[in-house]
């Protein structure tokens, strides 16, 4: 916090930017590291990405606002290279098994999304929003069951490696943030896309019976029993994806 304000450099709205300062914080990451090579997503001023340095072989840290990625670049440890780039573009592409990142909230649910597409990408530890680490690790018929949840488990196993008070950042959000961590358990594949679109479309009716929705969303009956959307397991939607493909398929007959 001192540091940014002897530069003159005020966090960025637009930009999401709530950095982690809080030792107890930063604890959570690095209990999590050992080895090997990594990058970084929206490091700013690199108070995780020092520390992470000596427990790491290699870091790229991506920062997006080119004041942050200046000072970082002309102070950063011989094994960090820094890149002035936008972070989602940069995890699409890139060729490095582990990703870390305090991200920034706003794009939080889509770095998850993008890290599912590259199958080059086998762990990541995320600091989020609480709420948004719930969603990942919901069950069943909890309120924070959706979308996100079952893309995760789709994907990923997923650990809560330890919640993060308002007042560890800078400046303070208005929600508490959280670490997850999330290996790969499935990889993804050409088609993948289906699944996205019939989750999104079971989801527009949540609270509705999804042998319906299901029915709105494939154009075929699959047996879900008295069940809502919210209350389907991965399996049972993976049914529904099956339906929708099968119908596809028909079709193009």
């Amino acid at each position: 916090m001192r540091r940014l304000q002897e530069l003159g450099i005020r966090p960025s709205e637009r930009l999401g930017q709530h950095f982690l300062v809080d030792p107890r914080g930063l604890q959570l990451f690095l209990s999590r590291m050992e080895g090997g090579d990594a990058v970084e997503i929206g490091p700013g001023l690199g108070a995780l990405t020092y520390y992470a340095s000596a427990k790491l072989s290699r870091i790229v840290a991506v920062e997006l606002d080119g004041r942050l990625a200046r000072q970082l670049a002309a102070n950063a440890p011989p094994n960090v290279a820094v890149a002035h780039a936008e972070g989602l573009s940069f995890l699409s592409s890139m060729r490095v098994g582990f990703l870390y990142s305090n991200t920034p909230f706003n794009i939080s649910s889509a770095v998850v999304a993008v890290a599912a597409r590259n199958n080059y990408v086998r762990r990541l530890l995320l600091g989020v929003q609480k709420e948004l680490a719930l969603r990942m690790i919901a069950k069943e018929g909890e309120e924070s069951y959706g979308r996100l949840t079952l893309l995760v488990k789709r994907y990923f196993s997923t650990r809560l490696v330890g919640v993060m008070g308002r007042e560890q950042f800078y400046p303070v959000p208005k929600v508490s943030g959280a670490v997850v961590e999330l290996e790969r358990v499935r990889e993804w594949r050409e088609g993948d896309e289906l699944f996205e679109e019939v989750t999104r479309c079971l989801f527009s009716g949540r609270n509705k019976r999804a042998e319906k929705m299901a029915r709105i969303c494939t154009g075929k009956e699959v047996k879900l029993g008295e069940k809502r959307v919210e209350e389907l397991s991965l399996e049972e939607v993976e049914a529904v994806v099956q339906a929708r493909l099968d119908a596809a398929r028909r079709d193009n007959a």
